[in-house]
């Protein structure tokens, strides 16, 4: 039978949750950070089948049976181990990759091995240097003053890559392993004079997989003069890919099951490192640059329910945090805000008030969602243009949650925090979810003219980097426009005799204006009277817009208005409109009322408002 690739057999087992697995064939109970079962290879009537999410792995202290959800599958259903594989790969659908003894391919493996061991040979050297070495001296001065002692060095291996790179080079090749093997691994780049060290006077950090095998390295500059690259990751090899590493998660996975399946989410490996060592918060991961992957939050997935993101709370910090709520939210996580003091991030928040402070801020961590919604409001205080382009962002982010009954409660929140009427928020977000159902190319995590910034922690942290990194990362979404105010809009943008009626009628929609979606772009149209029928004049008018805005405008066509009836149709469009003014505020009452803090004073309050309203509604006179 033709063999299962190592890189295919890796894929199989990466993608199983052995929690998700066996919970398909027995009723799991969950036993502080394990599940248990009773054992389905003996009788018994006590459970003593436990299986452990951080390990991915099951074990029976009944009958000793255990292994990784290939072996369970072996077991439970008496299949050998290829065809165990093949089992968990439809299951998860991965596609099954073979080979037929293929000579390259076990070269590839070969290498692969190789290049770890090669790896693990450089770690040794680096953390060598960094401890002994007196030119590594102002390595070991900077890490004291991020409070980074030798025990903490020893305890992550970090290191010091020296200038001189041929005494790692004698070193490899003494233990035999040739000047290609070295380019290979990446510790050697090939330019257009030649090879090259890769990392020169760098803080070394080996990165590791879930197994703790040496991938790789990230490192940080120590003379930013003479490099602007303030970090430099191992290129691709056949042993890593940035974008399937998490900083830190080999050490985290049992941390993060015993912490209720949660873990908490860094920027950097520094702040990782400092969580772990000085604030016991040992849970903390990373991953490699800016960039969190759809492929980290399938990886976290497998051992985490929840996330917890410990950003800066500057813009790129906010940006950064959004991109990765994004990636987390659709693999299922619940994903959580941890609030720190401006301008801290997790290391400088120890150093400055203790590890208290950031285990205190962790503790209060609230959904994602909750924070970033108050802190747009408070931008947003007095502006109803940014009030109203709230809304569809809101909606958009909210989108994002896969599993439909969290989506609906934080729909609901979403809807009480920005005052607006439930349905029609659901509504926006159902919308949303087709449109993306429908196109399913377009990805509303980032614009189409955004560059991906996978590596935007090898560039410098200053001018026109900086300002791209804290652009917002969605998509610009149209804010959804009231019906009748959308017919109003076109018809003053094609219409000169109509834009004179509105005008007249300016008064009267004061009201729907303020209460309904689109009324800002209606008293803009009608404050500017762009050239009627012209698109140039409209784009123009959309140009100065807000960008959700802007893009409703241009959606709007221009049409032909009759002259016949356009007073009649008009006066009809302001009735529908101030009773729909009315029906929204009644909306947006009842929406405050169902929020848990509101005061009794105040609900009795919004009451009192609603009944008012409910009762000019009634008697409000239908449009003929």
């Amino acid at each position: 039978m033709p063999r299962i690739t190592e890189d295919c057999v890796a894929r199989i087992k990466e993608s199983a949750d052995i929690v998700e697995l066996v919970g398909r064939y027995l009723q799991l109970r969950r036993s502080g950070y394990s599940w248990k079962a009773c054992c389905p290879f003996h009788n018994e009537k006590t459970p003593s089948f436990h299986v452990n999410p951080a390990r991915q792995s099951f074990h029976c202290f009944g009958c000793g049976a255990g292994g990784d959800a290939v072996k369970f599958l072996m077991m439970y259903e008496n299949l050998d181990y290829p065809t165990a594989l093949r089992r968990l790969a439809d299951m998860n659908g991965v596609p099954v990759i073979e080979e037929e003894d293929d000579p390259e391919l076990e070269r590839k493996r070969r290498l692969r091995s190789r290049i770890i061991e090669l790896n693990e040979l450089a770690a040794a050297y680096f953390h060598s240097l960094l401890c002994r070495d007196q030119d590594a001296s102002h390595v070991r001065q900077y890490l004291q003053s991020r409070a980074i002692n030798i025990d903490i060095a020893k305890a992550w291996q970090l290191g010091w890559a020296p200038p001189n790179f041929k005494p790692l080079r004698d070193l490899a090749d003494s233990r035999g392993f040739d000047a290609k093997l070295l380019t290979e691994a990446y510790l050697l780049g090939q330019g257009s004079e030649g090879v090259y060290p890769v990392f020169r006077d760098r803080l070394m950090f080996p990165i590791r997989n879930i197994r703790g095998e040496v991938v790789g390295f990230s490192g940080r500059v120590m003379q930013a003069d003479k490099d602007p690259r303030k970090y430099v990751n191992t290129a691709e090899t056949l042993a890593f890919r940035k974008g399937s590493l998490l900083f830190g998660l080999y050490k985290a996975t049992a941390a993060i099951a015993k912490n209720g399946m949660s873990a908490v989410i860094c920027e950097g490996q520094l702040d990782v490192i400092a969580c772990h060592e000085k604030a016991d918060v040992r849970n903390a991961i990373a991953g490699l640059g800016t960039a969190f992957t759809e492929e980290h939050a399938r990886m976290l997935a497998k051992y985490a329910r929840k996330a917890t993101l410990c950003y800066d709370g500057d813009k790129a910090g906010i940006a950064a945090s959004e991109k990765t709520y994004r990636k987390l939210a659709q693999a299922g996580l619940e994903v959580y805000w941890a609030t720190l003091p401006s301008g801290e991030d997790p290391d400088s928040l120890i150093t400055g008030s203790g590890p208290d402070a950031l285990r205190d801020a962790i503790a209060a961590a609230r959904p994602y969602l909750e924070v970033r919604v108050g802190r747009e409001l408070i931008a947003a205080e007095g502006d109803a243009n940014a009030r109203a382009a709230l809304v569809p962002r809101m909606a958009d982010l909210a989108s994002e949650i896969s599993d439909n009954v969290r989506r609906d409660i934080a729909v609901a929140d979403l809807a009480t925090r920005l005052n607006v009427g439930l349905d029609s928020f659901r509504s926006l977000v159902t919308q949303i979810l087709r449109d993306r159902k429908n196109s399913p190319t377009i990805s509303l995590s980032r614009r189409q003219d955004e560059p991906d910034d996978s590596d935007a922690d090898e560039v410098p942290e200053s001018g026109q980097d900086a300002e791209r990194a804290a652009r917002p990362s969605s998509k610009v979404i149209p804010i959804q426009l009231h019906p009748t105010l959308r017919g109003l809009i076109c018809m003053a943008l094609s219409n000169r005799a109509a834009q004179d009626k509105l005008v007249d009628c300016i008064e009267e929609l004061q009201e729907p204006i303020r209460t309904l979606s689109g009324g800002v772009l209606l008293q803009r149209v009608l404050e500017v009277l762009p050239e009627p029928g012209n698109s140039d004049a409209r784009d123009s008018l959309a140009d100065t817009l807000p960008p959700e805005q802007g893009a409703a405008l241009r959606l709007i066509p221009l049409e032909n208005f009759p002259e016949e009836g356009l007073d009649a149709y008009i006066a009809d469009a302001c009735a529908r409109a101030a009773k729909d003014s009315i029906l929204a505020r009644i909306d947006s009452l009842r929406a405050r009322i169902r929020d848990p803090q509101l005061s009794r004073e105040d609900l009795l309050q919004c009451m009192k408002k609603m009944e008012k309203l409910q009762k000019l509604a009634v008697t409000q006179q239908e449009p003929l």
